[in-house]
């Protein structure tokens, strides 16, 4: 079993983390889960208008695993027990990731990675860069329903995609940006980029 661990890439493609459990996958005759944590850790550092952008891109990637007899596992908690745990409860043989270069994430991964050591399951970060060429490993399978478990047949809990009220609307800033301000240029960068819902977190 598989379990690929969502992070900024709230889509299934381009996505080289989820193509890389859908090969291993297919290689190892096995399925795989798919998790996002509500990290309050990454949420504090967020704004309104960006919280709310990975909200509407959960529910659409939430969509296409329905639409492919799987779902998304959805938990609020840190990643180092929410992922461990669903790991251990799958008998999971590897989590996957994309590769996040944020000081934040950095920190997050090294702890993850421990927890996952301690008990034995093998991880791997993948480089979120575009591939150089295109083949089976970088691209989804044409039947992703043959490959994907259904975590409610696991007994794994999934919450519902919350709204933006129930994350405390009143601790985000969700006010218009001025055009051509730095703000609004970060804005930009970090919804084109993927980042969606990060404050600058990249020093260091």
């Amino acid at each position: 079993m598989q379990l690929h661990w969502h992070r900024r890439t709230l889509q299934p493609s381009p996505n080289p983390a989820l193509s890389t459990a859908f090969t291993a996958a297919k290689q190892e005759d096995s399925r795989l889960v798919s998790v996002f944590v509500l990290d309050d850790a990454i949420l504090s550092r967020a704004d309104g208008l960006g919280v709310a952008f990975m909200l509407g891109s959960l529910r659409e990637l939430r969509d296409w695993y329905r639409g492919h007899g799987g779902d998304l596992v959805i938990q609020h908690g840190d990643p180092t027990d929410v992922v461990g745990r669903i790991a251990r409860s799958i008998g999971a043989d590897r989590v996957v990731w994309n590769e996040d270069h944020s000081q934040l994430a950095r920190g997050r991964d090294r702890a993850v990675q421990r927890a996952l050591t301690r008990t034995g399951v093998a991880y791997t970060s993948v480089s979120n860069e575009p591939p150089t060429e295109v083949n089976s490993s970088t691209t989804l399978p044409s039947n992703p329903e043959a490959y994907l478990a259904n975590p409610h047949d696991l007994g794994i809990e999934t919450g519902a995609v919350p709204q933006l009220s129930d994350l405390g609307e009143d601790e985000y800033d969700s006010a218009p940006l001025t055009a051509g301000t730095e703000s609004a240029r970060k804005r930009l960068r970090a919804l084109s980029n993927g980042t969606t819902y990060r404050r600058c977190d990249d020093t260091g």
